[in-house]
């Protein structure tokens, strides 16, 4: 008889002990775990940072779901949207699976496919990035500087852009100069290279290269004027333009002539 009883004992231990486990057993249905980036890198393979792990359940008879770095719950949302937040600097460097378990409303359970990922160091997330953006960074570099050459070549070595005789210009930041060939002021250009005290510049209204000076706005404005009277004089010359160009004069000038009746 205490055989009996002890045996019995025993078996309604023994189905104590399963029960749990039959109800915890796995059901149909799916969890999808994606894992995104809130702040930090993300390579192949590799994060480091602040990530969120996002869990969507089908069918959507999921209570709630818990979220696993390897074997350690990161965080537990009884609500969908399910989601969780974690640092990868709160874990060891190196491969970690992650993991989400949906609890049903019938008591079975549904788990997600393992992500794998390695964990690096914010050292080795930079390093990774540069690799990265490296190249791409010189490559647009290199297309900056070849357009901005390109530009300035044509700019340099332009036609000709005369002034009529005794123009006031506008010399700019830069300042002016007299062309020592043509003996006509210019303005002095951004692109001209530096010579110690001098510049070596190209002369807007001949096209020819000098070393040339900043001269004082009294003595531009007194070589406007003088450049102005010899003209009247009938003395001052102009260098030969193209038909192009002389046709652009002539539309210079007629800004500067008045239309009233």
């Amino acid at each position: 008889m205490k055989t009996r009883t002890s045996f019995i004992r025993a078996l309604l231990l023994a189905l104590a002990l399963l029960l749990p486990a039959a109800a915890r057993a796995q059901g149909t249905g799916s969890l999808e775990l994606s894992v995104r980036r809130n702040f930090g890198y993300s390579g192949v393979g590799e994060i480091q940072g602040s990530f969120r792990m996002e869990a969507v359940a089908s069918p959507d008879d999921v209570i709630r779901v818990t979220f696993f770095v390897d074997n350690t719950i990161v965080g537990i949302d009884p609500e969908p949207p399910y989601r969780v937040d974690f640092d990868t600097a709160d874990y060891p460097l190196g491969p970690h699976t992650l993991l989400a378990e949906g609890d049903r409303a019938n008591g079975s359970f549904v788990t997600s496919e393992a992500r794998q990922f390695t964990f690096v160091s914010e050292a080795a997330s930079w390093d990774a990035a540069k690799r990265i953006l490296g190249p791409i960074f010189s490559i647009v570099l290199g297309v900056i500087v070849l357009a901005a050459g390109l530009a300035t070549l044509q700019v340099m070595l332009g036609r000709r852009n005369p002034a009529p005789l005794g123009k006031a210009r506008q010399y700019g930041l830069m300042g002016g100069t007299i062309c020592p060939k043509c003996g006509r002021p210019f303005g002095l250009h951004w692109w001209g290279m530096n010579a110690g005290l001098s510049k070596f510049d190209r002369c807007d209204h001949c096209g020819r290269w000098s070393l040339v000076r900043t001269l004082l706005l009294a003595e531009l404005r007194a070589a406007e004027a003088a450049e102005l009277k010899s003209a009247g004089e009938g003395k001052g010359t102009v260098p030969e333009l193209s038909p192009e160009e002389r046709l652009r004069r002539q539309l210079d000038d007629s800004r500067y002539t008045d239309q009233s009746p």
